[in-house]
């Protein structure tokens, strides 16, 4: 049975109005202030407004303690009866060194299942990329890492029961690599010529977190169609290292290591930027050019470079690691080190943060999905 609303102080189970069946579904809806709520005994009382209020709070709603019908409309509320799940989707990914099944787009995800009724396919891709740092493959590089991503995707989307339905609505969510791996898949598979692009108009957003793509900041530097930019809300840490990459420093030494295809081609790839450096800083002090004559590990690394780099080295990193460009950035530099701590933040999404009012960012993105009305 269904819970008749609106839910006041007074209303009861005894009355019919069925408050177990909401108190049940709130406690589902919102596990982070679900306390307020107090236990679960049919009757709506002055916890129960309480929660209420926090609820319209997070939601922009008049503060009236009163679940009314605005106000379960803005949550997806359909009653306490189980509903059959619409034709909404959310696909996920997690971040990098993660499997399918971790991370915050994934909570979202089964969130969006649980309590909104949407369907949440997660999307899988070999874990692999930074060398195997962080797990996986260590021969795969990033790009092929999220070109695996996108091509999940798409197999993913075509096997939606949905798809043709023109009721089909879509959200995709990703985290740090995965955010950037999922907007690369979206404009090659929605945009102008692409396989979906007729699909474009259903898509209700891209929720990131952490996102390296982020306009402006993103430490990937990318640049996205201005259809994607609209499309796309960012759910970012205070000082993300990766997201609010705001010095030129963070995406010149990112923009070397995507690069990588093997351990061996990244080597020599960095070799080509570490020895103009050396030079530049010691000059012949301590034997450079015959150690590079001298056929050790560091020639096989340069003839490497040289053999397998399909792009020149980026001079602009050279030249800020000469002696000029350290002496002539120092401000930048510095600043570099006050961003470190942004590396703890990117991984905080989980933890309730000042910037969110309190709330934990997956929090955040929940709510989003829940207000959005097309």
């Amino acid at each position: 049975m269904a819970s008749r609303l609106p839910l006041k102080l007074g209303s009861s189970d005894q009355r019919g109005d069925n408050v177990t069946g909401w108190q049940k579904w709130a406690k589902a809806y919102a596990k982070s202030y679900a306390d307020i709520l107090g236990p679960v005994d049919g009757y709506y009382g002055e916890s129960d407004a309480a929660f209420t209020r926090e609820m319209q709070r997070r939601l922009g709603l008049p503060q009236t303690g009163i679940f009314d019908e605005n106000t379960a409309a803005r949550v997806g509320y359909s009653g306490a009866s189980a509903s059959p799940r619409r034709k909404i989707w959310i696909y996920t990914a997690p971040g990098s060194g993660a499997p399918w099944w971790i991370g915050p787009s994934f909570t979202l995800g089964e969130w969006c299942k649980d309590v909104l009724k949407l369907n949440h396919q997660p999307v899988g891709y070999p874990i692999g990329g930074y060398l195997g740092l962080m797990g996986g493959d260590p021969g795969l590089s990033y790009n092929e890492v999220i070109e695996a991503q996108g091509l999940s995707l798409e197999r993913l989307l075509g096997e939606n029961p949905d798809i043709n339905d023109p009721d089909l609505e879509l959200w995709f969510s990703g985290y740090s690599q995965s955010a950037d791996g999922m907007e690369d898949a979206v404009v090659r598979l929605f945009g102008d010529g692409g396989k979906y692009a007729h699909l474009r108009p259903r898509i209700n957003g891209l929720i990131q977190f952490g996102n390296p793509s982020k306009k402006g900041t993103g430490i990937a530097r990318k640049v996205r169609p201005p259809w994607l930019y609209a499309l796309v809300r960012n759910v970012t840490t205070k000082g993300d290292f990766y997201a609010e990459a705001t010095d030129e420093i963070r995406p010149l030494f990112y923009a070397e290591i995507v690069r990588a295809e093997t351990s061996l081609s990244f080597a020599g790839h960095i070799a080509k930027i570490i020895v103009p450096v050396l030079i530049n800083l010691v000059g012949g002090l301590f034997g450079i050019s015959g150690l590079l004559a001298g056929g050790g590990a560091l020639s096989v690394a340069m003839a490497d470079a040289d053999q397998h780099d399909h792009e020149d080295v980026d001079r602009k990193l050279i030249e800020l690691l000469s002696i000029k460009g350290i002496l002539t950035n120092i401000p930048a530099l510095i600043g570099l080190l006050a961003a470190l701590p942004g590396i703890q933040t990117h991984g905080l999404y989980h933890v309730p943060r000042p910037e969110f009012q309190g709330r934990t960012g997956i929090q955040v993105a929940c709510d989003t999905i829940a207000a959005f009305r097309r």
